[in-house]
């Protein structure tokens, strides 16, 4: 615990087995720095432990939660050291964060279904870096899932092989979790001035009324939002490098890579490469008119709104698909294709774009369905790997978001929805201004098609091998 108190960088959580807390006032000390606040611990113990009294647990949990950090405690009735069931108790503390973020986009995706006849989501540059960030972390997480799979499945799949993992790695999740701070903290910042600037408006009344404050002069100043979208584009240009250097750690690991292996970097570099373009151009006003003699902007705008729409949940399923690493020849098959079909239909999106730039136009109806089903195959593929996920708190998360989904149904709840998403969810545009292109639309059908059957042999596969996937899971969370 200490340790993890004293370690520079900030860190998603702590998993302790089987401690006990020295020295509280230290920890209350530690506790207070920035990079600690807040943090997030599990701790587990054996009811039979005659090394450190189960007590201590309970004095350790205390002492951890007036500190202020979140502290999920849990007995198991062993001896002292960790079990099976303590260790994927663990990885569950991890795991949730993938499904909060399905979540979230399966309700989105249904808040555009329903308003489809009246808004949409803008289409900008702004809004696909932003919103790309949050889909990387799908990316980044599926990533890490394969390296350490890789790491435990060159080793034998037993517990502590950290040492099997190239220095690469723990650099490269401290610039993708610093990318998502600097996201986090612009976002934040982004929506508190506007709800600042909502607050100030109204009719002028007389001359004084047009005389703004020093705050009020600063919120819509140039700089204010100049400096925000550039944290967005920094944040998201770490984060989308973050997916490249992982890439290759994974192909340049010991131990051969899999055929899911490649898919899965081919997906995920399918996916970062667009979206790393946009954000780049937004840094440099000379990298944007050099790029924009190659393609124009709308091109990548194309391309990174079809990477999105399907590439987060297969990179997810693909890192789940072959942990074991023995997929039958035809799985195999069907994994590449998957993957072709996806980088096929990302480029010929951005070679024809379907939308015109800046404008707002709803998905098909088809490729709405396609995410939704990918989202909802992804998050059960999660689930099935983590089978410990399967709790209480699971199933009330699933019941709410079916509700919120249900609720948008009703005219006074969904105003209530699209007062929240009112600056990005606009008046949709007319749809003569969809751009039409047979061939481009043939591969995007073929790339949707091949993704929902990528998923459901994933599952099958997950299904068949559920023990070593478990294992396997867990170990990769940790």
């Amino acid at each position: 615990m200490l340790s993890a108190l004293t370690h520079p960088q900030r860190l998603g959580g702590t998993i302790v087995f089987s401690g006990i807390c020295f020295f509280p006032d230290l920890v209350m000390k530690l506790a207070q720095y920035p990079e600690n606040q807040g943090m997030q611990v599990f701790w587990g113990h054996g009811t039979r432990d005659e090394v450190l009294h189960p007590d201590l647990q309970d004095e350790g949990v205390e002492i951890l939660q007036q500190a202020g950090l979140k502290v999920t405690s849990k007995k198991y009735m062993v001896e002292h050291g960790p079990t099976a069931q303590e260790i994927k108790d663990a990885a569950g503390f991890f795991a949730m964060q993938p499904l909060v973020y399905l979540a979230v986009r399966g309700w989105l995706g249904w808040i555009q279904f329903v308003e489809r006849s009246r808004r949409a989501f803008l289409n900008s540059s702004l809004v696909l870096v932003a919103a790309g960030a949050v889909h990387c972390w799908a990316v980044v997480y599926s990533l890490f899932v394969a390296v350490h799979t890789r790491a435990m499945r060159f080793s034998g799949y037993h517990q502590g092989n950290s040492e099997q993992l190239p220095q690469s790695v723990a650099l490269t999740e401290t610039l993708a979790v610093s990318s998502l701070w600097v996201w986090l903290i612009a976002g934040f910042t982004t929506a508190a001035v506007r709800m600042l600037d909502e607050d100030a408006d109204g009719l002028p009344l007389g001359s004084e009324d047009l005389k703004w404050g020093p705050i009020l002069r600063f919120i819509r100043s140039p700089f204010l939002h100049s400096a925000l979208g550039h944290a967005h584009s920094v944040s998201c240009v770490g984060l989308f490098v973050s997916i490249i250097l992982l890439c290759a750690t994974m192909a340049t690991m010991k131990g051969g890579i899999t055929v899911c292996e490649s898919c899965l970097a081919i997906v995920a570099i399918g996916f970062a490469f667009p979206h790393m373009i946009l954000a780049g151009r937004r840094l440099s006003d000379a990298a944007d008119q050099a790029l924009s003699e190659v393609l124009p902007e709308d091109s990548f705008e194309a391309a990174a709104a079809e990477a999105a729409a399907i590439g987060p949940q297969l990179c997810v399923i693909l890192s789940l698909a072959d942990a074991p690493g023995h997929a039958y020849w035809w799985q195999n098959i069907v994994y590449t294709l998957a993957s072709m079909a996806f980088i096929a239909a990302v480029v010929a999106s951005a070679r024809s774009p379907a939308k015109i730039a800046n404008i707002a136009l709803p998905p098909e109806k088809g490729e709405t369905f396609v995410c939704l089903g990918m989202d909802a195959m992804t998050a059960l593929s999660i689930i099935m790997s983590y089978p410990h996920l399967n709790t209480w708190f699971l199933r009330i998360g699933v019941v709410a978001v079916i509700g919120c989904a249900v609720a948008a149904q009703y005219s006074p709840v969904r105003e209530i929805y699209l007062d929240w998403l009112e600056p990005i969810f606009v008046i949709r545009s007319d749809s003569h201004k969809r751009v039409p292109n047979q061939q481009r639309q043939l591969l995007r059908m073929i790339s949707w098609s091949a993704a929902i059957v990528c998923a459901v042999v994933a599952l099958w596969d997950i299904a068949l091998h559920p023990l070593a996937l478990a294992s396997t899971a867990v170990e990769a969370t940790r």
